[in-house]
């Protein structure tokens, strides 16, 4: 699936974003800074519930991760 959104960048944010791709596919950069946040995110969310196992869970857990 394909979805358009549309961006209003701050005047120093666009100089940046424009410099940085010279001449290449702004597009691309912005959906691959998307992508990028969305994976730090899913982390972040996957090392918090694995913060809040207690009991067997974490410790199977702890077992897995020294297995792996």
């Amino acid at each position: 699936m394909t979805v358009n959104i549309s961006i209003t960048l701050e005047d120093d944010l666009s100089e940046e974003l424009t410099a940085s791709v010279a001449g290449g596919n702004r597009s691309a950069i912005v959906a691959e800074a998307i992508r990028e946040y969305l994976d730090r995110r899913h982390i972040a969310a996957a090392a918090a519930w694995h913060a809040s196992l207690t009991g067997d869970d974490a410790a199977a857990l702890a077992d897995f991760d020294a297995a792996w």
